[in-house]
């Protein structure tokens, strides 16, 4: 019976022992016994985290160069210019406020109704049925007049000409999906073939047609941005370099989406029509070492 009781209280110990440095480290810190000297040892954690969860707060060094204007650089413009959130200034990420209507999404979802298939209780059974949590379906200019008139919108918008640039790609999510590390930049010579007409992909054009409680957020990693689906806002980022290659610091992730569904849109505009617009500076190409 005392062996027991021993061995009970060894375990209690252990459990303790183990519970404590749990504590320790949830709180970004841990205590390190070295020759019977102890020192705190700074743990870092994920950058996925912080900026998944939306907590991440950037510092004021990062903060006090970024500002927001109304954007006038057109006649169409003066009459109804638009509201650009700078997050990052280089590379360059920004964010088009009230850029969709709640019309245009209304009819850019309908326009998919018969490709999307949502989850839910089906008729010969009350239990859900779980769908493919992650699908798309694409619009030409042709396909209704509010497809053209956002690609118009986007031209007006960013400057740059939509002629070459891919058909709007309607995209649906349901809890859970997510999306890893991607660059939108071609890098395959699958893709780099099939767009030899148009270049490579000089900028993107993210939607965010609904609004998203939890998850969901669209993350920049190596530049510590992220950004907050919120329905009618646009989010605008350059994927090349000056020199016209890819920029892997524009690699981003979306985050595990946590609520019942999420709608976004994605343009993306190619190099070519833009050699003019979107100049490329081989001067900032890095020297080369002799």
């Amino acid at each position: 019976m005392n062996q027991k009781i021993q061995c009970l209280l060894v375990i209690v110990v252990a459990v303790t022992g183990i519970g404590a440095k749990d504590s320790a480290t949830r709180n970004g810190a841990a205590n390190e016994t070295n020759g019977g000297e102890e020192r705190v040892v700074t743990i870092r954690m994920d950058p996925y985290m912080d900026l998944c969860r939306g907590v991440y707060v950037p510092p004021p060094s990062l903060t006090s160069s970024l500002f927001c204007w109304y954007d006038v650089r057109n006649a169409h413009s003066v009459i109804s210019p638009s509201k650009v959130e700078a997050l990052s200034n280089d590379p360059f990420v920004a964010l088009f406020h009230e850029f969709v209507h709640d019309g245009e999404i209304a009819q850019l979802q309908a326009l998919g109704s018969m490709h999307i298939m949502q989850s839910g209780p089906s008729n010969d059974s009350w239990l859900p049925v779980f769908y493919e949590n992650h699908q798309t379906y694409t619009l030409h200019d042709r396909d209704h007049p509010v497809v053209e008139r956002l690609t118009k919108r986007i031209e007006r918008r960013t400057g740059l000409s939509c002629d070459t640039a891919e058909d709007l790609k309607v995209i649906y999510n349901e809890v859970g999906a997510f999306k890893t590390a991607a660059l939108d930049a071609i890098h395959t010579k699958e893709d780099a073939q099939r767009f030899a007409y148009a270049g490579d992909r000089l900028a993107t054009m993210l939607f965010f047609l609904s609004d998203v409680t939890n998850g969901g957020y669209t993350i920049f990693p190596k530049l510590r941005v992220a950004i907050r689906p919120q329905k009618g806002t646009a989010a605008f980022w350059y994927n090349l370099k000056d020199t016209g290659e890819g920029n892997v610091q524009m690699k981003y992730s979306i985050c595990p989406l946590q609520d019942d569904q999420k709608w976004t849109a994605k343009k993306l505009i190619h190099t070519r029509g833009n050699e003019l617009r979107q100049l490329c500076r081989p001067e900032s190409a890095p020297k080369s070492e002799k």
